[in-house]
């Protein structure tokens, strides 16, 4: 049976993959994207092992970050702000993290003239920058106008401070962040939140390429909360799962 999201790293359990080898403000509105039901089964799937599982400090602010040239990984981001909005009924914030390419503001139909980057350079609560989803718990809080500032910005105690506001603000963080292996301020955006989710694309994204993500996270002292591996077009067997 087609899938084409798979969730990669279950509770207490990595995959294969990962070992070497022989490894209106206007108008918002929320997209009206037709999902596979499969594919809707597994990111909910996702959204319950990583933020709904008992576990002994649930993560709050979590980056999801692609590894290589992704299809669709900010709709799986996006979708799992959706899922965890609908399945708690907590408060949600969708921060755009990818300010080289930002592209949340065109998932969800807004504008992103005031966002993240405006925030860390102006005064005014967060709130202030932050769109709310009518009829939703959920946020959205995009790049901004000043995006072509963005690696500077990471680094600031600023940017730290408004995403220690927006951990205050709402229940869960989730952030769309740029291509891992592109970028330095990807790592840095890591070191702020309580965990990452690597979205990797099936047939693109080389093993060694996963392999070498998950170390550098690791050195940089990132914790890795889980994995999905898009545009899947077959189960992954049960016993690629190992237990770390």
């Amino acid at each position: 049976m087609s899938k084409n999201v798979e969730v990669l790293i279950r509770a207490g359990k990595e995959t294969e993959l990962f070992r070497p080898r022989g490894m209106e403000t206007p108008e918002v509105r929320q997209p009206s994207i037709h999902i596979d039901p499969i594919v809707q089964e597994e990111e909910a799937k996702l959204v319950q092992r990583v933020f709904l599982l008992p576990a002994y400090e649930t993560p709050h602010v979590v980056v999801f970050y692609r590894v290589g040239d992704i299809d669709g990984g900010v709709g799986i981001c996006a979708r799992a702000g959706q899922n965890l909005a609908n399945q708690t009924g907590s408060s949600v914030c969708m921060v755009e993290g990818d300010l080289h390419s930002p592209s949340l503001h065109e998932y969800f139909g807004i504008d992103n003239f005031r966002g993240l980057t405006d925030a860390a350079l102006d005064p005014g609560p967060i709130r202030d920058f932050v769109h709310s989803l009518p009829g939703s718990n959920l946020s959205v809080l995009t790049g901004g106008s000043r995006c072509g500032e963005g690696q500077t910005l990471w680094k600031s105690e600023r940017m730290r401070s408004r995403l220690a506001e927006l951990r205050a603000e709402y229940s869960y963080v989730l952030v769309d962040g740029p291509q891992l292996s592109k970028h330095f301020d990807a790592m840095l955006l890591g070191q702020m939140a309580d965990g990452v989710i690597l979205i990797l694309e099936s047939r693109v994204t080389r093993r060694e390429t996963a392999r070498t993500a998950k170390e550098n996270l690791a050195a940089a002292n990132v914790k890795i909360l889980g994995a999905v591996l898009n545009n899947h077009t077959f189960p992954i067997p049960e016993t690629l799962y190992r237990r770390v």
